[in-house]
C-alpha cells in the first residue's frame, strides 16, 4: 500500500485499470523498492492538488496522466511484510 501527500502543484492521477505488458522496474536506488512499468488502460481519474491524500493499495495500477506543472509530493510505501 502507498500514500500519497500533495504538497504543491495540481494534475490529474488515474488509479485502477489494467497494466498492460508489465515489466519490473526496481526502484530500489530511490528508496521506493521494485515496482512495475507498461501500458495502462483504463482507471479511474482523480484530480489533485496542494492537502489532497490518496491510499493506493498495493497492487493497484496508477500514474499521473497530466500535470499543470511541476509537483511536490511525499509517498509513503508501507512494508508488505508488515501488512
Amino acid at each position: 500500500m502507498a500514500a500519497y501527500g500533495f504538497n504543491e502543484g495540481s494534475g490529474t492521477i488515474v488509479t485502477g485499470g489494467t497494466l498492460a505488458d508489465p515489466k519490473v522496474s526496481d526502484l530500489t536506488r530511490l528508496g521506493a523498492g521494485p515496482s512495475h512499468t507498461g501500458t495502462a488502460q483504463g482507471g479511474e481519474s482523480r484530480r489533485i492538488g496542494p492537502k489532497d491524500i490518496i491510499i493506493i493499495p498495493a497492487g493497484m495500477p496508477h500514474h499521473f496522466s497530466q500535470l499543470d506543472g511541476p509537483i511536490s509530493y511525499l509517498v509513503y510505501r508501507f512494508d508488505p511484510k508488515s501488512e
